[in-house]
């Protein structure tokens, strides 16, 4: 029954109507505490992504990067948690859904990297789970609002423009492919494990420590039904031998480092859109790094597409309902 009405909740905070009501007793929507973890947190988020592109083994960079995680952070976090017992059984429940998701939302991203660039992927995969979103709250009878609507449309022009590589030779088997399957799968990781963290969110205790022990566990926890997903659905763990262990100890730091500020900004702020509008900045941030490190091709129509993106997904997350 709780789950079941924390989905409604979430649902309903997604479509603004309780963001409203609660406006009106805050003198600011976001404090610029939380703006600043938050752009702190998707510079870290666009980085480890970012590093997982170097070596162009993907899948194995995920993979090590969640070995590290759970490694090095098992002891503070059991410790921490026998202690505190922050952890409810609602909580833990929601942690095992999530880190499952996640799984899936990784192993989603790391067959699209195999397919195409950088500056496609990240974009469209962090760009689709709002418009999946959005359709949710159409098809339950919750029209947008017309800023709703023009953001829609700015993030479709979005995702149809970063694929392709110049303005004058834009085709539609450059978007319209098996690789946008694989972006639609880590999109639906991205909407499931949302929804439960902020399940999560409102059963715990509140503060940074029970943050990165949820972290924590959602890390350690989403390395099994991955490694299951990369050996039997199909990864290719290409380049095995060339990942190392270095790129993927930076990309384990920068992966918690990122999670554990936008879980710690999601309680210490009401206005979930707020802190979803700002977390798009990530896809511009990553997508210019991108061009500067790998000298990927298309920089004027994908930057603009990457920009188009970033501006409806704003728009939908703050003026959408």
């Amino acid at each position: 029954m709780r789950i079941r009405e924390a989905l409604a909740q979430f649902l309903e905070e997604l479509e603004k109507d309780e963001l409203k009501t609660e406006k009106r007793n805050y003198n600011s929507p976001v404090s610029a505490f939380v703006i600043s973890i938050i752009l702190i947190s998707t510079l870290m988020h666009a980085g480890w992504n970012l590093l997982a592109r170097y070596a162009r083994s993907e899948g194995e960079f995920y993979r090590r990067m969640l070995i590290i995680t759970m490694i090095v952070g098992f002891i503070p976090a059991v410790i921490s948690e026998l202690r505190t017992g922050s952890m409810t059984p609602l909580a833990w429940a929601c942690v095992v859904g999530s880190a499952t998701f996640a799984a899936i939302y990784l192993f989603g991203l790391a067959r699209a990297f195999e397919e195409t660039d950088f500056t496609v992927v990240y974009p469209v995969a962090r760009a689709l789970p709002v418009i999946f979103i959005a359709v949710i709250d159409v098809l339950r009878g919750r029209q947008l609002s017309p800023y709703g609507w023009v953001g829609i449309f700015l993030v479709v022009i979005g995702t149809f423009l970063v694929p392709q590589t110049r303005f004058r030779d834009i085709r539609l088997e450059n978007f319209w492919n098996f690789t946008l399957v694989w972006m639609v799968v880590a999109a639906l990781g991205t909407v499931g494990y949302t929804f439960l963290d902020k399940v999560a969110a409102e059963v715990v205790q509140s503060g940074p420590g029970t943050a990165a022990r949820y972290g924590y566990f959602y890390f350690g926890i989403s390395f099994f039904p991955y490694t299951i997903l990369m050996k039997f659905g199909g990864g290719t763990g290409r380049q095995r031998n060339n990942t190392g262990w270095l790129l993927p100890l930076f990309g384990a730091f920068l992966g918690f480092g990122a999670y554990w500020l936008i879980l710690w900004a999601y309680q210490l702020s009401p206005y979930a859109s707020y802190i979803v509008a700002f977390r798009q900045f990530s896809i511009v941030i990553g997508a210019v790094l991108a061009f500067l490190i790998y000298k990927e091709q298309g920089v004027a129509v994908r930057i603009s597409g990457a920009l188009l993106i970033t501006s409806g997904l704003i728009l939908i997350a703050v003026l959408g309902v």
